[in-house]
């Protein structure tokens, strides 16, 4: 055994550069599967332990019925959508046998500004909260300053003090629904121990502030403590007898709570699972290349130890060993990398837009033992399928074994390939024609099929451009294309690798481009306004309301209408309910009336947005927190407002406010006079900076930026690009250096009959190019459809149309064939600068 562990450990250093390569593509797709694993761990561990302490006096909380689960987007809070309690809720729980406090909690929006501009950006909740005096229900506790004890005092969270840079004595003011106030900041607060609530930024108030400022009559929910000794689960059915809402215990409200701060974020933990994934498996498909060429061409020295009275054992787990030693060691540094990287990959996922919980780095043994048993079993099995091939060839037939691989391509194996394909194919038709997902399951035998036809795939594409690759590098061109051809199998493995990472990458692609034409659809075909202001933020309103009075009153403009948004249930679904003026809007955006009359709103009805004129004349139940609305349906619209959350239905604003309460407005429209000038523009631009959450755009910018709650997706897409391509460009490199060992003896002749160092140079690099070109081709053509499929198939209405983003396609492909002659650059360096006598007298 010891004999065989020297003798690995002499191949592994005896080919230093071939495991290196490899060993670097096990250790970036170990990295990046641990960083992912340990990035989610740390978010629900750091969430799950703050929640925990926060709330751990917390026995039972009284909240009022839930209506629906919410059907907000990225970064929307998760909890439930509930009816509102009665205003003396609080004080009948006080009074409630085995009770020792109770302490009202009222929730709403307040937004921190600070020299007239608001503070925080991404899908983090703008939360303003009352200061809970009993420190036994409190989850926040004083981290210096002083509690708010008058109307106009403040206390915020720590870290949304540090990104504001204000402290306590400063004056500031703060955004809420009814309107922006002024305010001192009396302290600072933290979350338990941690600097803010997870996913939240928190403006905490004076009880007395609570009702003009939150415009709120009763307590989003009662926090209980029982008393000591008494029967928990008697009191919360004395709790539930006393008023008509929901009585949670302790132990089940905290999970709930923990279980909601996370859930905005399991699509984006999902999303980079998928990619750290398909990583892996671009790392696998390397370290399987490397080891079935590294075997192939041993062949003879496993035939000589075969003939020398070696058993079948010894030469497979000489093999195995230099694998689990190659696997380890890349492992290693790739868990040490990854949870090192964390940070990084915050920064990139912090491209998109997306808050993420803050907090130390949490490291789990599970996530370790995952990734380190992917990395180290991957590498030893893939290993072990050659070596297990080579170890049960006979002697005989191994010394005679004169190439690396066989030239020819199983007819077998290409049948059985082509039948996949066919199948991924028609599942993937089957899935459009009737909508049905699972047959989408069936369209994923396009990898396996890309497995076994990827030999003839990479034959016929270098034979079809060999005429192609002479034309444009004469001899040189010619003998690119024909190396490829005379080895399909290591060129389609190597293939495979960029492929899927290119797939991938192009999926996402179409999904980012289709749900951000989507999102601008109604924008580009309805906007008629000349002007049009947005929120600060895409999910939340946060327009003062009397700004759109103000910009009406002024010169030479002929029109002002608001958009306001509220959460509404509507068949057990939470849907965003419009309100608008049915006699302004109209002439400043076009919904695309179908059927009915948009005037109508004004006598109470309700607009329907959707393509079925039947739903006219028939009726609608919205259940709102403090409200339902019954309402004829008078109205049915092709088209919405835009953005991520465009309204589904509309009323005019009277209902809404009187279902709702006051709100913020998302947007408002602005129609200048003809003839108006810079000067209006210019006048209603200065109310707007006077009215922080707000921005200016004129139609142009904003059809322009119509949909851009998503486009930074775009930046996260291209760092996956980066990463995906690097890695299985290594395995490019990889098999370049490779093959020129097995063909030293080829090219010495091509030195010998007088080509040259650049020759020579230039045939390996175009090989890569070729390469690359056959490999991003097909992973676009791959991950188009199978984009295009899926998008039809589960995009809905969110996303009617699919788009092919062609220009970005194109550039990744020039960037693939870019990259493939980098990655080859090395090995033809190296090879150019080897004497001719040598490279012929090699061991072929």
């Amino acid at each position: 055994m010891s004999q065989m562990v020297r003798s690995a450990a002499r191949g592994v250093f005896a080919s230093r550069g071939r495991f290196l390569l490899t060993g670097t593509a096990i250790a970036l797709s170990v990295a990046f599967l641990a960083a992912t694993l340990v990035l989610s761990d740390s978010m629900r561990g750091r969430a799950a332990s703050d929640i925990a302490e926060a709330l751990a006096g917390t026995d039972a909380v009284v909240q009022g019925v839930s209506l629906g689960e919410p059907g907000g987007g990225p970064g929307d809070p998760a909890r439930s959508v509930r009816r509102s309690l009665d205003p003396d809720i609080t004080e009948r729980v006080v009074a409630v046998d085995g009770v020792d406090g109770a302490a009202s909690q009222w929730v709403g929006f307040a937004k921190l500004v600070v020299d007239g501009s608001t503070v925080g950006t991404g899908t983090a909740s703008d939360v303003g909260r009352n200061w809970v005096a009993n420190p036994a229900l409190n989850p926040f506790r004083l981290a210096s300053g002083r509690p708010p004890t008058e109307v106009g005092e403040i206390m915020i969270d720590r870290s949304l003090a540090d990104d504001a840079g204000v402290a306590p004595g400063d004056v500031v003011q703060v955004l809420t629904a009814t309107g922006m106030h002024e305010a001192t900041i009396t302290g600072i607060a933290a979350f338990a121990s941690a600097d803010a609530a997870p996913l939240q930024r928190t403006v905490l108030l004076a009880d007395g502030a609570v009702s003009a400022w939150l415009d709120t009559a009763a307590p989003t929910e009662v926090l209980v403590d029982v008393a000591e000794g008494a029967d928990r689960t008697e009191v919360l059915g004395r709790l539930s007898a006393v008023s008509d809402a929901d009585v949670v215990d302790g132990p089940d409200y905290i999970r709930t709570v923990q279980d909601d701060a996370t859930s905005p974020l399991q699509f984006l933990n999902v999303f980079l699972l998928a990619f750290a994934v398909v990583a892996f498996l671009i790392g696998v498909t390397i370290i399987f290349n490397t080891f079935a060429l590294t075997v192939a061409r041993r062949r003879r020295e496993s035939g000589l130890l075969r003939a020398i009275g070696a058993e079948r054992r010894q030469v497979l787990g000489g093999v195995v060993i230099e694998a689990a030693f190659v696997g380890t060691i890349a492992t290693l540094a790739g868990l040490v990398c990854g949870v090192a990287g964390v940070g990084a990959l915050r920064w990139v996922v912090g491209l998109t837009g997306v808050s993420l919980i803050t907090g130390p780095t949490i490291v789990s043994p599970t996530s370790i033992a995952i990734a380190a048993t992917a990395g180290i079993g991957a590498t030893i099995l893939s290993a072990w399928i050659p070596a297990r091939r080579a170890a049960a060839t006979p002697p005989i037939e191994a010394l005679r074994e004169s190439a690396a691989e066989p030239r020819v391509v199983s007819r077998a194996r290409t049948a059985s390939g082509l039948v996949l394909a066919a199948a991924a194919i028609a599942g993937g038709a089957v899935a459009v024609v009737g909508s049905n997902p699972v047959w989408l399951m069936l369209a994923g035998a396009i990898v396996p099929a890309l497995v076994l036809c990827g030999p003839a795939i990479v034959t016929a594409s270098a034979r079809g451009s060999s005429p192609a690759a002479r034309r444009a590098a004469g001899v040189s061109g010619s003998i690119a294309a024909g190396n490829l051809a005379a080895s399909p199998r290591r060129s389609a493995s190597t293939a495979l690798a960029l492929m899927l990472g290119i797939a991938m990458v192009s999926v996402f692609s179409i999904f980012a481009s289709s749900l951000t034409s989507a999102m601008g659809t109604d924008v580009r075909e309805g906007l008629q306004a000349d002007l049009v202001v947005t929120s600060a933020t895409p999910d939340f309103s946060t327009i003062d309301p009397t700004l759109v009075g103000r910009i009406a009153a002024l010169p030479d403009v002929d029109s002002a209408t608001a958009l306001s948004i509220a959460e509404g249930i509507v068949a057990g679904k939470a849907e965003a309910i419009g309100g608008i003026d049915p006699t302004a809007l109209p002439t400043m955006y076009d919904l695309d009336p179908i059927a009915g009359d948009l005037a109508d709103l004004s006598s109470g009805g309700v607009a329907v947005v959707g393509d079925d004129p039947a739903r006219l004349g028939g009726s609608l139940k919205i259940e709102f927190e403090r409200s339902t609305v019954e309402a004829p349906i008078v109205a049915v619209v092709e088209r919405s407002t835009g953005g991520f959350e465009a309204p589904a239905y509309f009323v005019d604003h009277a209902t809404l406010d009187a279902s709702v309460g006051r709100l913020l407005d998302a947007q408002v429209f602005v129609d200048l006079a003809d003839g108006a000038g810079a000067d209006t523009e210019e006048a209603v631009s200065a109310l707007v900076r006077e009215a922080p959450g707000s921005f200016l755009a004129t139609r142009e910018e904003h059809v322009a930026s119509s949909g851009s709650e998503i486009a930074a997706f775009g930046y996260f897409i291209d760092g996956m690009l980066i990463l995906a391509s690097f890695i299985a460009l290594l395995g490019v490199a990889n098999t370049t250096a490779l093959a020129i060992n097995e063909r030293s003896g080829e090219m010495g002749l091509l030195r010998a009959v007088g080509a040259s160092r650049r020759e020579l140079r230039r045939i390996v690099r175009l090989e890569g190019a070729l390469l690359s070109f056959v490999a991003a081709s097909i992973g676009i053509a791959v991950g188009a459809g199978f984009g295009w499929a899926m998008i039809d198939v589960t995009g809905g209405t969110e996303i009617p149309s699919i788009v092919v983003p062609w220009a970005r396609l194109a550039v990744t492909l020039i960037i693939a064939v870019a990259a493939g002659v980098v990655a080859a650059a090395w090995p033809a360096f190296r090879v150019s600068r080897v004497p001719v006598l040598e490279l012929v007298s090699r061991d072929r």
